[in-house]
């Protein structure tokens, strides 16, 4: 199957990156294992070192980041010395081994940790206070914020109304940031708290924070918002004028993949040379799963983003409107979850003005071209040109036990293993598939693919509803199926080690 060479696999990477981080944390772990692990980690590029740095400017076990810096080795070192030596300088929490493991890595990249302003840090104590954690992560800007923000978003209740209480009474400019934050959380009762705090910071930045919550917010907060707002201007607080809502800069997604997972990257003008982008992963049942930012980033800073995501993913170009659809969809698959990514909540202005309310996009899948129905032969041929295009480029399962079958496959038992393959991992998903199908259609019909085309594929997801072929005689199934066993046997047959999508299993 010669179009698999061309399938784009990163996503898949991009998902492993912190089951291998889960890896490093495990005892008795092999310095070979490690350099398998930071292969992996270079393959990636830059997309892994991000969480590799966030995991350093968090972590206070010497023995893990000593581990963390070693992979750290296999990126280049302009990309992360500055970082590692911010982190030496602004981590007053650290223990004392942690602080030496960072010094003996910097000493080793050449850096004179015994010279100024190295030398006049204070050794940790051990220790710090909560108190001292919100103070250190808002000293650390934007990016310890979001780091102390994903601890906070695990910390018990009566732990969050602590730090809670800590940034209303900080003085820290900063405070305010935080706390429009936390204003999108799923938990009323934390966001009444976070009002609340706002309501006490006299500090014309949390009026405007709270002014600017008060346009985007469910009507049963805004009364909540609004005494506060009251209670600032009552203490001579200075309200700024309403925000300037800038238009939507642009808007790019990928296909979804073959287990329903896709990216999305949207960027807004936040100044006349400088735009906010949030890029973020997400899965068609499991709702938005990671998300990474910038508050301004120039033209030029953005665009060799986006050449970078597109090395590694295929990113197609759509309007912004469509993408918020997409997000919505997202919102309301994450209704199940406790919380979303850190960075989604540091970010969620970028949608300032919009209504975000989650809702499913299938729901908005009307007005399809359809086709006759698909001859058995025209459903064959149009399976073998769909697996070479690029809108199905990531259409392969990426599970353990693909490769389990693979192995069965290359052994000689054909027929036996596509059956039985088929009917473990492929019917129980068939309604899911056909709504990928219906989707990807979609996606192809805004893009300006030809509609005679378009209408087909709809044609085939229509094809999998009262099927009467067993599903491995089905041609889009059975070429679904050969294409991910495909993958998996090349996947063997360069060394690679099988997927780490269980981390309970590590």
């Amino acid at each position: 199957m010669q179009q698999s060479v061309k399938v784009d696999n990163s996503l898949n990477e991009r998902r492993d990156i912190l089951d291998l981080l889960v890896r490093l944390k495990g005892d008795g772990i092999s310095i070979s294992e490690m350099e398998r692990i930071g292969h992996k980690f270079q393959e990636a590029g830059k997309r892994a070192l991000r969480p590799l740095v966030r995991e350093l400017w968090r972590e206070n076990s010497g023995e893990l980041i000593t581990k963390y810096t070693y992979i750290l080795d296999f990126f280049d070192t302009q990309d992360w010395l500055d970082q590692l030596i911010q982190i030496a300088l602004k981590r007053q929490d650290l223990a004392a081994d942690g602080k030496a493991a960072l010094m003996i890595a910097l000493e080793g990249y050449g850096v004179d940790v015994h010279s100024p302003p190295f030398k006049q840090e204070k050794t940790g104590s051990g220790g710090t206070s909560l108190g001292q954690q919100v103070q250190g992560a808002m000293q650390l800007g934007e990016e310890g914020m979001v780091t102390f923000l994903d601890d906070f978003l695990s910390y018990p209740a009566e732990v969050q109304q602590i730090v809670i209480r800590e940034l209303c009474h900080s003085g820290d400019s900063q405070s305010p940031r935080l706390l429009e934050a936390m204003l999108w959380h799923e938990d009323r009762d934390l966001v009444h708290s976070a009002l609340a705090a706002l309501g006490k910071i006299r500090d014309p930045h949390a009026a405007g924070v709270l002014q600017d919550f008060l346009a985007d917010c469910d009507a049963e907060l805004a009364p909540f918002a609004e005494k506060a707002l009251r209670r600032l201007r009552f203490l001579g607080v200075a309200v700024p004028p309403p925000r300037k809502l800038l238009p939507f800069h642009a808007g790019y997604a990928t296909p979804p993949d073959g287990d329903g997972y896709r990216s999305l990257l949207l960027s807004r003008w936040a100044g006349p040379d400088t735009v906010s982008v949030l890029y973020m992963q997400v899965h068609e049942r499991r709702g938005v799963l990671a998300a990474w930012g910038a508050g301004e980033l120039t033209l030029d800073n953005f665009l060799a983003e986006v050449d970078g995501f597109r090395m590694q993913d295929n990113l197609i170009e759509v309007a912004p409107a469509y993408l918020l659809d997409l997000v919505r969809d997202a919102l309301y698959w994450s209704r199940d979850l406790c919380y979303l990514p850190a960075d989604f909540y540091m970010r969620r202005g970028i949608f300032a003005g919009e209504d975000m309310t989650p809702a499913r996009f299938t729901e908005k899948l009307t007005g399809l071209p359809r086709s006759r129905r698909l001859s058995f032969q025209e459903g064959e041929h149009l399976a073998q040109r769909l697996f070479a295009d690029t809108f199905f480029s990531g259409w392969f399962m990426a599970d353990q036990r693909v490769y389990d079958f693979a192995e069965e496959y290359r052994s000689g038992k054909g027929e036996q293993v596509l059956e039985r393959f088929c009917a473990e991992l492929l019917a129980p998903e068939l309604e899911l598939i056909r709504e990928r199908l219906l989707v990807s259609a979609d996606l192809m019909r805004r893009c300006g693919r030809d509609s005679f085309e378009v209408a087909r594929v709809v044609g085939l997801a229509d094809s999998l509803v009262d099927n009467p072929l067993p599903h491995h005689l089905h041609p889009f199934l059975r070429r679904f199926a050969m294409e991910s066993m495909e993958i998996a046997r090349e996947s063997l047959e360069r060394g690679d080690d099988p997927p780490l999508r269980a981390v309970e299993e590590l």
